[in-house]
């Protein structure tokens, strides 16, 4: 998924930097004030000049370069896959057949991945993003080997949502570094199309590998060859890509101590953000679980809610040391944000519940079949990818987004309506061809909203939240789903009538969210016009 507004303008993929791409490619003319670093204006991270680090390297070397980088997106993507189409051979491996139990599986990992994405960007801004994206690994291996050896949904869960944190690491500064060593031009218009295209093939070719392990070798071996691959990664980064500091470096960046970075950080804003963030994400997944008829149900949510309000006071008091400043929360941005919200809850009840669909109505339990049935979603997905370079320079940036909430809606209304008998190549090929369409083309489209409504420093910070927003819904949406589905086919009722009827609720609660994210995009989400890169969203 591409964020064109970094290949238009030069800056990086959404890393959740903040307020620094000034000093991101180049060394300043005149070192940086104090007040600049207190403000957190300036990256204090020392930069090499990467766009020179390929110019003597050879064609092997640049593509294990792009392979490694990229590959970081297909790990990320594929690790949701992983758990999505093989889940019903991973609930009797762990001892259970609860489906709310089984959505925490897929949930645990999506919800560590949206709220570190911003996060694990001022990471990388701070103390270099191939450190951060190495540390992003090492959590990535030791999460997939303790994966294997869990016998229990409990420790299960904890051991993806670790994974996640490593994928949340490791990407946004992968994306950095792609963003740092290539300048505006064909060859980065290319690499960001591989990396747009990978989000859809990688959960395709994720699930590709846990179904084969599944169907004929261990459940287990999922998760060590994915600690096995990611290892492999590691090594090679760590020859090849480009270092953060250089040895030659006399900006004044290269001088700042460690100090300086550790005080500029919002460590307040982040507890706040990460407390809250986790305690709705967990508060939606429990109670397709347990129900509403917990008390602990309701007390977290109103927590939750609260720790939102008392992060937002605190970054308006903050400013522009905020972790988010105010700057990325205006109407425009606000909007897109939603639709985002809305879109992408669907597209993660609809991965769930087709998946659900194909095993528990149709009857194929085969994961290697549901592999194949689902296939659909990689040529969509890269057809996307490549589509949008060429439509954004085409058509205003809302109608694209617009036509990516249509996508979502469709293909969640055919999965709505798909009859149980009807063959595969009817409505449930379709919807898969056609609902993929709807991430790649409003995640690109979307970043470039956000960022010509905000100025150029604040550019990077709102395509982190884009990031951020588009993985932690997803795993919102697998928990309001999985209520949506209790409450309406009873907790205790396992028969295939009630739990198509559960399913069809859930689809038709993501036709609606879509249906929804529509009418937000048709009558408020305008692109605004540019103004020497950017413009207000007052002047729109």
């Amino acid at each position: 998924m591409t964020d064109l507004k970094a290949i238009d303008q030069g800056g990086t993929q959404p890393s959740g930097e903040q307020n620094n791409h000034n000093y991101r490619n180049e060394e300043p003319d005149h070192p940086p004030n104090p007040s600049q670093l207190e403000s957190g204006q300036v990256s204090t991270t020392p930069q090499p000049r990467s766009q020179n680090y390929l110019s003597n390297k050879s064609i092997p070397f640049q593509i294990l370069f792009i392979t490694i980088t990229c590959a970081t997106q297909l790990i990320a993507q594929g690790q949701f896959g992983m758990l999505i189409i093989p889940l019903n051979d991973l609930g009797p491996w762990l001892g259970t057949d609860d489906a709310g139990q089984m959505s925490w599986m897929a949930a645990s990992y999506g919800l560590t991945l949206g709220i570190m994405v911003v996060l694990s960007g001022r990471l990388g801004d701070l103390f270099g993003p191939k450190l951060i994206w190495s540390i992003g690994c090492i959590f990535g291996i030791a999460s997939n080997i303790g994966s294997g050896f869990c016998k229990t949904p409990v420790p299960f869960d904890i051991c993806r949502a670790i994974s996640g944190m490593g994928a949340a690491l490791s990407l946004p500064n992968a994306l950095a570094i792609l963003g740092r060593t290539y300048p505006p031009g064909k060859m980065r218009n290319l690499v960001f199309a591989i990396l747009g295209a990978l989000a859809p093939s990688g959960f395709l070719i994720g699930g590709a590998v846990a179904a084969i392990f599944t169907v004929l070798a261990d459940v287990r071996w999922i998760w060590w060859f994915t600690a096995i691959f990611i290892f492999v990664f590691l090594i090679s980064g760590l020859l090849v890509l480009p270092s953060d500091y250089h040895p030659s470096s006399t900006s004044a960046s290269a001088k700042v101590k460690l100090s300086d970075k550790i005080r500029s950080f919002d460590y307040i804003g982040t507890a706040l953000l990460i407390l809250s963030m986790g305690l709705f994400n967990f508060v939606w997944n429990q109670s397709a679980l347990v129900g509403w008829e917990e008390p602990y149900i309701y007390v977290l949510l109103i927590i939750s809610v609260l720790g939102f309000g008392l992060f937002y006071f605190y970054e308006k008091r903050v400013g522009s040391r905020a972790l988010i400043p105010m700057e990325v929360l205006g109407r425009q941005s606000l909007l897109v944000y939603l639709t985002l919200w809305l879109g992408w809850m669907s597209f993660g009840t609809y991965l769930l519940y087709t998946k659900l669909f194909i095993t528990n109505i149709r009857g194929h339990h085969n994961a290697l079949v549901i592999t194949a049935q689902m296939a659909p979603l990689m040529p969509g997905g890269i057809a996307a990818a490549l589509l949008v370079p060429m439509l954004i320079h085409r058509f205003a940036g809302h109608k694209i987004f617009l036509i990516a909430m249509i996508a979502f809606f469709i293909g969640d209304l055919f999965a709505a309506l798909t009859p149980v008998t009807q063959t595969y190549w009817g409505l449930t090929f379709w919807s898969l061809l056609i609902v993929v369409f709807g991430p790649d083309l409003s995640f690109s489209t979307g970043q470039l909203i956000v960022s010509n409504s905000v100025d150029h420093e604040f550019q990077g910070i709102a395509a982190g939240i884009v990031s951020m927003i588009t993985n932690y819904s997803l795993s919102i949406g697998l928990g309001l789903a999985g209520t949506i589905e209790r409450y309406v086919k009873g907790p205790e009722n396992e028969s295939p009538e009630d739990l198509l009827g559960g399913y069809r609720a859930a689809f038709w609660l993501a036709t609606g969210l879509a249906g929804l994210a529509v009418i937000v995009v048709a009558l408020f989400v305008r692109m605004p016009k540019q103004s020497h890169g950017h413009e207000k969203e007052g002047e729109a």
